[in-house]
């Protein structure tokens, strides 16, 4: 078998061994991912989350069993796999805003790119070399047998760093907020210990004495049908709770799933508003449900960057006195953490006093 086939061969395997390895500790980052991506059957993303990684796994080893016909078959469903992950992404490319997913799990670039279609399409044709190397002899033996030349030796590592390059998003990638990250920019939020602190031996009350309290920078959001309103304006009687969002994403889906309650639970001491870049009243009507009067809109996108929150679902709190009380934060994970945190806080001054309870 020409080397070329049997690299080919080995590329795919191992990218398809290190994507389901990936997904292996980000089953979260899988579903969200094809939330993201709007696959259709969203009943079936937990279970098809369980299940891809393994299959991937599968699909990367069964190729050299030394079964006849057997490598073969595998080979058909991976190609059969890639031309439906090169489909997904050609369409992602599609939407009006830019996609992240986990195609990789927790490792590559997040965001979805004519990069990502690149690198799908070499992968997609180092599917078909496979197919053909499979069909002409056994992978297994022709790793025992290869004796390659020097051209497609070196056509082999050429090929193996383009795809290096591309599976982990290039050699440049930009500072990305996961799903737990607590920070934004280069910011500490109070949660998030400062780069000089032992984060094993730092506490919340520590991080709570190092949070600087700034200004509340000017800025306006807009609710459908209403006029603009100012930070100042929207914590001139009570802190305010911004929360933004990107409807489609899927870490945002799980922040907006959870707004109905934190609004109830918050609602009579802080103001929740849910931000959006485009208009509310042109949204989805699941997205104005979920939010419900909280929905605004982040006029082009300027409180976000006052705020440093650059990257959604993100949060801010804003204090009533004019200055910011905590974050920002971003990710699902820290957004909620955050936000329980401050439920919390107001809940414990309630019982020492502090507070008047909305039923009193």
């Amino acid at each position: 078998m020409p080397i070329l086939l049997l690299t080919a061969q080995l590329l795919v395997s191992l990218t398809l061994l290190i994507s389901g390895a990936a997904k292996l500790g980000d089953r979260r980052g899988t579903q969200d991912a094809m939330v993201s991506l709007r696959l259709p059957l969203p009943r079936a993303h937990a279970p098809a989350a369980l299940l891809l990684p393994g299959a991937e796994i599968a699909l990367a080893l069964g190729i050299w069993l030394p079964v006849p016909l057997v490598p073969l078959a595998f080979s058909v469903l991976i190609v059969v796999l890639l031309v439906l992950y090169w489909a997904i992404i050609a369409r992602a490319l599609r939407f009006e805003e830019s996609v992240s997913c986990s195609c990789f799990g927790t490792l590559g670039s997040p965001t979805v790119s004519r990069t990502t279609l690149v690198r799908n399409t070499l992968l997609l044709a180092l599917g078909a070399l496979t197919v053909i190397g499979t069909a002409r002899s056994l992978p297994a033996h022709a790793a025992a047998d290869a004796s390659g030349l020097l051209v497609q030796l070196v056509l082999a590592v050429l090929l193996t760093g383009v795809l290096t390059l591309l599976t982990l998003g290039g050699t440049s990638r930009r500072s990305e907020t996961g799903p737990g990250t607590a920070t934004v920019g280069d910011r500490p939020s109070a949660h998030e210990p400062s780069d000089g602190e032992d984060p094993r031996t730092g506490s919340a009350d520590d991080a709570d004495l190092d949070y600087e309290r700034t200004p509340t920078p000017f800025g306006m959001l807009q609710r459908s049908g209403e006029e603009p309103v100012s930070l100042a304006s929207l914590t001139a009687e009570r802190a305010a709770l911004l929360i933004w969002v990107r409807p489609g994403c899927g870490p945002c889906e799980r922040v907006l799933n959870a707004v109905g309650p934190w609004r109830a639970a918050l609602e009579e001491t802080v103001s929740v508003r849910t931000l959006v870049r485009a208009d509310p009243a042109g949204l989805a009507p699941s997205v104005r449900e979920r939010a419900g009067d909280s929905l605004a809109r982040d006029i082009e996108g300027n409180l976000a960057i006052s705020l440093r929150a650059g990257s959604s679902p993100a949060a801010v709190l804003l204090g009533a006195d004019g200055l910011l009380a905590g974050g920002p934060v971003a990710g699902a994970e820290g957004v909620t953490a955050f936000v329980e945190e401050i439920i919390e806080q107001i809940g414990q001054a309630r019982d020492r006093g502090e507070l008047i309870s909305p039923s009193a």
